[in-house]
């Protein structure tokens, strides 16, 4: 064989080689960690609320059971994380359309400084006071995976859904209307 016809061959199998590896390597890694995420969360079993107490941006002490009896919405949001920063603006508009009812929605930021989450709200006009999960811990211990993550809390202080992702509007009133109820 000339040098031709080997360099050919090289050429053909590496083509055949690139194109098997693309069928067989399904997809990318995000899309599977955003798979295994949502296969975590719809495999996983909701229960009783886990009460915690965080700081809010301004320092003082919020305890999640001083809510017991009301609808909670329990937000977990970043603010470098686009879906939550997309997903806000719906969530202050709920917030005021449920201001009367009994429901309370906490924003908890995850593993940030209070100048970095106060000068985010104030550039963005937001006027909720988020608690603070500096360390993670209280986001740990709701098995969070994926921010934002929003979990509904009925009266009865149970877990009711959990919601992974960005979340419109007319989804989260829905939620929020099931628990009412």
């Amino acid at each position: 064989m000339n040098k031709k016809s080997i360099y050919i061959l090289i050429i053909v199998f590496l083509v055949v080689l690139l194109g098997y590896s693309f069928t067989k390597l399904g997809p990318s890694s995000g899309e599977q960690n955003i798979q295994n995420i949502n296969e975590q969360t719809n495999q996983s079993t909701l229960e009783g609320a886990k009460d915690f107490e965080l700081e809010n941006l301004n320092g003082d002490k919020v305890k999640l059971s001083d809510y017991k009896g009301k609808v909670i919405v329990l937000n977990f949001f970043a603010t470098w994380c686009p879906p939550c920063k997309a997903e806000l603006p719906g969530f202050v508009k709920v917030v005021e359309e449920y201001k009367d009812k009994d429901v309370v929605f906490l924003f908890v930021d995850v593993g940030e400084d209070n100048s970095t989450v106060k000068g985010f709200l104030d550039e963005n006009g937001y006027k909720f006071t988020p608690l603070m999960d500096y360390d993670g811990k209280v986001s740990d211990m709701y098995g969070v995976r994926g921010i934002p993550t929003t979990f509904i809390i009925s009266k009865g202080f149970e877990q009711k859904e959990q919601h992974v992702g960005f979340m419109d509007e007319g989804t989260l009133k829905d939620l929020i209307d099931a628990a009412l109820w």
